[in-house]
């Protein structure tokens, strides 16, 4: 969904258990097909859709229900807080649901908030993923005042992020993300849309 042509190799760490530390490999060449859907499906239909207040977008992953969930920070006037307009955090489906912290591991390597920095389209924040360095995503209020996550879509367009979907393999030593898929909607049309990111 956003530019760049290289997936960095240290996504493997997106898809880790709690816990389970992987190291940073070499980025790889990626494949990606962007296409325009009917509605935004659901990938696995038994997880829960998280319903978080000031909800950006959430990353869910084939191994199990856990989802990390962004966030929009806002200050008491609803503006997003400068030092740090974006939060991440778990939502531990498969123990209930309870919230949990990013650990540090988890802030650093996988899916802490990283480079934040207000340069984006309207006074938006711009920022990228501990694991995927290559894509920036932009946070800002739209024109309700609504927090949204956005990012660059094909050459020329925006789309709005909903979430991300990690295809992982565990059955090697270390966890693999041969593919990954983002949904949202086309900003100009509204149309939903989605990303298949793959590896060769």
């Amino acid at each position: 969904m956003f530019e760049g042509k290289r997936f960095a190799g240290v996504l493997l760490a997106m898809a880790f258990a709690a816990g389970f530390v992987l190291l940073p490999a070499q980025a790889r060449e990626i494949k990606s097909v962007v296409t325009m859907l009917d509605e935004i499906p659901r990938v696995h239909p038994k997880y829960p859709i998280p319903n978080e207040p000031n909800q950006l977008f959430y990353v869910e992953r084939s191994s199990n229900s856990n989802t990390v969930v962004y966030v929009a920070n806002l200050d008491a006037k609803g503006r997003l807080d400068a030092k740090e307009p974006v939060k991440a955090y778990w939502r531990w489906y498969n123990r209930g649901g309870y919230v949990k912290p990013l650990n540090m591991v988890e802030r650093m390597l996988a899916y802490g908030v990283k480079g934040v920095k207000r340069d984006g389209p309207n006074g938006s924040y711009s920022f990228h993923i501990a694991a995927l360095p290559e894509r920036t995503i932009y946070v800002g209020l739209d024109a309700d005042g609504h927090p949204e996550a956005f990012g660059r879509v094909g050459k020329d367009g925006w789309a709005k992020l909903v979430y991300v979907y990690l295809e992982v393999d565990d059955s090697g030593l270390l966890p693999d993300v041969p593919a990954m898929d983002f949904f949202g909607y086309d900003r100009a049309t509204g149309k939903p849309l989605r990303e298949h990111v793959t590896r060769p």
